[in-house]
């Protein structure tokens, strides 16, 4: 399922190009189901078999997130994808980026080796030889078990369907590996036409929005990335409820002919 988490990198740029989240996805409602898995090692684990690792206690020592073992009671030797599904880059322009947040055992378990493939095909023989490709070994210098964020470079794939697979593999007898906040963002060309005579402002509880063209959909973005407004818009005069957010900066989305303009604003 998609969901939005992160968005610090939609600020960069405002001011020459509209930036969009193509693809977010933070595993918070434990639904995987538009994900591929495979088994390849054929052990019978897959990635998300759970979502939260927890301590002898019973506290929960990563947030909700895609989990792949290397041990499990006894050692493992994962070699299990999971294959995202597909993503419109088809009007992404520029720089298109892929974010996550990877984080691993505390201590001596902690060399968990993955790696990410970003192509044109959901088999995985193609995206393991895709050219867009991240490989690492954790290791966390602090042996804290610290959930740190990692990117990659989309934009040779911009204007083209893509999939997104996370392999854990080549590691035994380590523990776990945890991948969480799976975003793609990029540059998103606004038609100029459909723009014209756009206005917006906030008002007494209300984001007021007014165009040439009926508006099609609105999206209101937290800090965090979260979608908290989705309203879909059939007129060129339009009012959002905003009521009920917190004071503080959103960033909205705004939707006319398939055309998307991004824009900041401030709930007082």
């Amino acid at each position: 399922m998609k969901k939005i988490t992160l968005l610090a990198a939609l600020f960069a740029g405002f001011a020459m190009n509209a930036q969009t989240v193509f693809f977010t996805d933070d595993f918070n409602d434990e639904d995987v189901s538009d994900w591929t898995r495979y088994d390849e090692d054929g052990d019978g684990n897959f990635w998300a078999d759970l979502f939260v690792v927890e301590d002898g206690n019973g506290n929960p020592v990563t947030p909700v997130s895609i989990i792949s073992r290397s041990w499990q009671g006894v050692p493992l030797t994962p070699d299990n994808w999971i294959v995202s599904p597909a993503i419109d880059l088809t009007t992404a322009n520029g720089l298109v980026e892929l974010s996550w947040k990877v984080q691993a055992a505390a201590a001596t378990w902690d060399l968990e080796k993955y790696s990410v493939y970003v192509g044109t095909s959901s088999d995985i023989a193609d995206l393991e030889n895709a050219t867009v490709t991240f490989t690492e070994v954790y290791d966390d210098p602090d042996n804290l078990g610290t959930q740190y964020d990692r990117s990659l470079d989309l934009s040779s794939l911009a204007g083209e369907m893509v999939y997104v697979a996370f392999r854990h593999h080549d590691v035994t007898d380590q523990d776990f590996l945890s991948i969480d906040d799976v975003m793609i963002t990029g540059v998103l060309a606004v038609g100029t036409n459909e723009f014209q005579g756009f206005k917006h402002f906030v008002a007494n509880g209300q984001l007021n929005l007014s165009a040439n063209t009926a508006m099609e959909r609105v999206a209101l973005y937290n800090m965090l990335g979260q979608e908290v407004v989705a309203q879909k818009l059939a007129s060129n005069n339009e009012t959002v409820n905003i009521s009920g957010l917190q004071s503080g900066v959103y960033i909205a989305s705004v939707t006319i002919d398939g055309a998307t303009k991004t824009f900041r604003i401030v709930k007082k």
